[in-house]
């Protein structure tokens, strides 16, 4: 019952970092930056933030750019 709970609704963003830019960039840099809690945390962070690189975008440079610079940008965050 409380892995639905959590699993059920969207953490709340760990970082501080607004990103700029088009629909596109500030999609990747949040997906990255997801990825990047989720890859270095304990179980619960990566039961809620999870892996998350959309497929539909696999083209998108600008998004491909963003991801890369949200992931590492709170890989990094998180053990600072």
């Amino acid at each position: 019952m409380c892995a639905f709970l959590v699993a059920s609704c969207r953490p709340a963003p760990l970082y501080y970092v607004e990103p700029q830019g088009p629909p596109e960039y500030q999609l990747g840099w949040q997906d990255g930056c997801d990825t990047g809690i989720s890859s270095k945390s304990g179980f619960l962070y990566k039961i809620m933030y999870g892996f998350r690189k959309r497929p539909e975008f696999g083209n998108n440079e600008l998004y491909k750019i963003a991801w890369n610079e949200g992931h590492t940008y709170c890989q990094n965050m998180m053990f600072d």
